[in-house]
């Protein structure tokens, strides 16, 4: 058997990723002196809580080798090959500390893909490798596959509060100001493995059918369900998802949290889609 390993910035629900049979190595956030691990001492609600009445900016930071050291190891134990699937190694040292685990343990046994991804096209890459894998797939197979799909997949996340971002120093204070007197709301995406902005929509409808209409410029492979992705924002959530629906089948897409380590900068009431572009 193949056992399929992740980081907690996939941003699928614990209780999700248990259905699927996928072990999540978590990565930490910090406010201040205390330190907290995603999605086991602090969920994403609790964490979206902290974060409006905490005057501290959060950080983050990677897992430890000896975190992954464990996770392979028992897998290995229970005589299945791994794949892992991480956050690009350009957001995170996350691919780092597992290259590291895997030259410890010293098996070829163990097959990482920095997926250049995060949030919600991390997240779908996880669940196609976990269906791909109760289907029979073998690790060298899933590997060539979701390293394809990798440089497929494509993210856009729609920011309705420029305050967390200025907080974590990505935009001035000034910046931010003007932003929200215009009532602005950027759009980011991943290229190259780095998050940019590549749109700014004005207002909340225009932010929501600006997602879809860049989606739909690149063309998305509906062999492939789309992933949803909200950080306490249900309302935005479920306009996003009518607003989806009008021009693609929606019945088979997935759902996920922004959670604690994504959410440190884009804050709360942002939303987010998955998808794989068509070839």
């Amino acid at each position: 058997m193949v056992q399929i390993i992740t980081d907690s910035t996939c941003d699928l629900p614990h209780k999700r990723l248990e259905e699927i049979g996928v072990i999540c190595v978590p990565l930490t956030v910090h406010f201040g002196e205390e330190t907290f691990i995603d999605g086991e001492n602090l969920t994403a609600e609790e964490f979206y809580q902290h974060l409006r009445t905490n005057p501290e900016i959060p950080t983050t930071a990677q897992p430890t080798p000896h975190s992954f050291e464990k996770a392979f190891q028992g897998a290995l134990d229970k005589g299945d090959d791994i794949l892992c699937i991480l956050i690009g190694s350009k957001l995170s040292g996350t691919v780092q500390s597992a290259n590291i685990a895997k030259a410890t343990i010293g098996s070829d046994r163990i097959w990482i893909v920095d997926t250049n991804q995060v949030c919600s096209s991390l997240g779908l890459l996880v669940e196609i490798a976990a269906k791909r894998a109760k289907e029979g797939a073998t690790a060298e197979e899933l590997f060539e596959e979701i390293s394809e799909l990798s440089c497929r997949a494509r993210i856009y996340a729609a920011i309705e509060t420029l305050k967390y971002i200025r907080k974590g120093g990505r935009l001035s204070g000034a910046a931010a100001v003007v932003g929200t007197m215009l009532n602005l709301h950027p759009i980011l995406t991943v290229e190259n493995g780095l998050v940019i902005n590549s749109a700014k929509a004005k207002g909340k409808k225009k932010m929501i059918t600006m997602m879809k209409e860049l989606a739909m410029t690149h063309g998305v492979d509906e062999n492939y369900p789309i992933m949803f992705c909200h950080g306490a924002a249900e309302e935005n959530l479920a306009v996003l998802k009518d607003c989806f629906a009008e021009d693609y089948d929606i019945s088979n897409s997935l759902d996920g949290f922004i959670g604690p380590v994504v959410g440190t900068y884009s804050g709360p009431g942002t939303v987010a889609i998955g998808f794989i572009i068509k070839k």
